[in-house]
């Protein structure tokens, strides 16, 4: 360590001396060459250029020579633009100099699209509703965009319509600040997921049919702009006769099946029961309570359009009134077809003398009737 210190002082001291009496030190004498990048020259982005410069001089030692980025490192050819870099050349006695260089970087890169709806590929429910999402974007280092153009001139936000079905392409032309010009698609389909509609006038659901009741069969089924329809079957073609022979609760299915594989059921339960239209006197509408004598036999009359037979009452019961709790009741069934007319006359016990009962009629085709009175001593 002692043999480099005394060498690096010999070598100052040889300089000095060397140095012209009286002299001093010009910054004009000294010279900055910079060899890369040369002033005025042009690059792509990408390009691989090193910062080379070297300081000269004949007549002064330069003690420095200092470029803003390091010598052999690589220039910005990133950012797109103008750029300047600058070498300053320092003397032993302070003065310095500086050359500057200037160089531009061209963005020749195409900027991009970026699609989010309709997203490349993507397929829609028709109907969905959907708005325009994209934007432009220049590559990492460009100028920047001036221009973001659809081709059907729907900007972002704007509905996209999804009423038709099919495969569409979406365009748009991007273009940024250095007049490149990008053109990306995206293709999406607009398919049908909606099952058809149905429509089941009769049988309606809940309806009630009398036995024998002459009933068609009424359907029709659509897609509305959808597919359109492949099938439409009900258990019955529509226009035939229902089966209304047998009491009690049936069911109707339809089916209905478009081309795009959609599929929709519809079941209709309807009823087939006596033609009974309520009790006569001394009944009356319900919840009214009619008096009558405790202990006698109470008559309760009705209609079934027609004789029926002298079968068609499957249990009596009674209850006080507004009541679940039921009590089985006997009783005697007549049929007067002067003025077609059943009579079921029900037992009733003295002890409901002062109370109020309902009496209840379960026919053989499942439903049930209900009468209330008041009963006296």
């Amino acid at each position: 360590m002692k043999t480099l210190a005394r060498l690096a002082a010999l070598t100052i001291v040889l300089l000095v001396a060397a140095w012209p009496s009286g002299a001093s030190a010009d910054p004009g004498d000294m010279q900055i060459v910079i060899g890369s990048p040369t002033d005025g020259s042009v690059y792509p982005q990408g390009a691989n250029v090193q910062f080379a410069f070297a300081c000269l001089s004949t007549t002064v030692a330069i003690v420095s020579c200092d470029g803003s980025q390091p010598l052999g490192s690589y220039i910005d050819t990133f950012h797109a633009g103008t750029h300047t870099l600058s070498v300053t050349a320092t003397d032993y006695l302070g003065e310095t100099t500086t050359l500057s260089t200037t160089y531009a970087v061209f963005d020749w890169t195409p900027p991009h699209v970026d699609f989010r709806v309709p997203a490349d590929g993507a397929t829609y429910d028709q109907g969905a509703t959907l708005t325009y999402d994209y934007d432009c974007a220049d590559d990492p280092g460009g100028l920047g965009i001036q221009a973001c153009i659809a081709q059907n001139g729907m900007p972002p936000g704007a509905p996209l319509d999804t009423s038709r079905l099919g495969t569409f392409t979406f365009d748009v032309f991007a273009v940024d600040l250095a007049n490149n010009i990008g053109h990306q698609s995206a293709t999406y389909t607009i398919v049908d997921r909606t099952p058809p509609v149905i429509t089941l006038t009769s049988p309606a659901d809940g309806a009630t049919y009398t036995r024998g009741q002459q009933v068609r069969v009424s359907l029709s089924c659509s897609d509305g702009q959808g597919s359109g329809m492949n099938g439409c079957q009900g258990e019955l073609p529509s226009g035939s006769p229902l089966d209304t022979s047998t009491f009690g609760a049936h069911t109707f299915t339809v089916t209905a099946y478009d081309r795009a594989g959609n599929v929709a059921h519809m079941t209709s339960t309807y009823f087939v029961a006596y033609d009974f239209a309520g009790f006569f006197s001394p009944a009356a509408a319900f919840p009214t309570a009619p008096s009558v004598k405790a202990g006698e036999g109470v008559p309760l009359k009705f209609s079934l359009n027609g004789n029926q037979g002298l079968d068609v009452v499957a249990a009596a019961a009674s209850a006080p009134c507004g009541s679940a709790d039921q009590s089985a009741g006997d009783g005697t069934l007549t049929y007067n077809s002067a003025n077609d007319r059943s009579t079921y006359l029900m037992s009733s016990a003295k002890a409901w003398a002062g109370t109020c009962r309902d009496l209840v009629l379960t026919l053989r085709d499942g439903t049930s009737h209900r009468a209330r009175f008041t009963f006296t001593r």
